[in-house]
């Protein structure tokens, strides 16, 4: 069976907020210090991203929520430029390499150009090799690099 068809993208709904708290710290579980350092700080920044995106939507299986994407498509980089910004892309660690980040990363893509934006963004921490090369199988390359790098696909 092709795992991609094993998910189903939805929405976010309220019901939704401890379960994604829980795959939140999930996914930083082996990299914690790319995530929020405790669960006040992931409950403040889940509530960010609830402010601030166009496009916020959770992968869910018989078992629950597996993985999540949330981007906002009215995003300005720093030079003032719009940019589709993925702010998050979270998958829980039993779903790492069956496709779903891959399928969560389209979703987003694909809103950012139905928005009419021919850009997208993110910043992705400097030792998430796993991460870094994943986004640059889709097309991203750094432009920028500290503590995260910032990296940036055009078409």
């Amino acid at each position: 069976m092709n795992a991609r068809v094993a998910w189903r993208l939805r929405p976010y709904r309220p019901q939704d907020w401890e379960a994604l708290l829980a795959l939140y710290a999930q996914a930083y579980r082996a990299q914690p210090q790319y995530g929020e350092a405790d669960e006040a700080h992931a409950r403040r920044y889940l509530r960010w991203l609830l402010r601030h995106h166009t496009f916020f939507q959770v992968a869910e299986d018989a078992a629950g929520l597996a993985g999540f994407i949330v981007v906002d498509a009215q995003w300005r980089d720093r030079q003032g430029r719009p940019v589709g910004e993925i702010h998050e892309l979270a998958v829980h660690p039993e779903h790492w390499g069956q496709g779903l980040g891959g399928q969560l990363l389209e979703a987003g893509l694909a809103h950012i150009r139905q928005q009419g934006l021919r850009r997208a963004g993110l910043w992705v921490g400097k030792d998430n090799v796993r991460a870094r090369a994943f986004y640059a199988r889709y097309g991203f390359q750094p432009v920028a690099e500290g503590f995260w790098v910032r990296m940036e696909k055009s078409w």
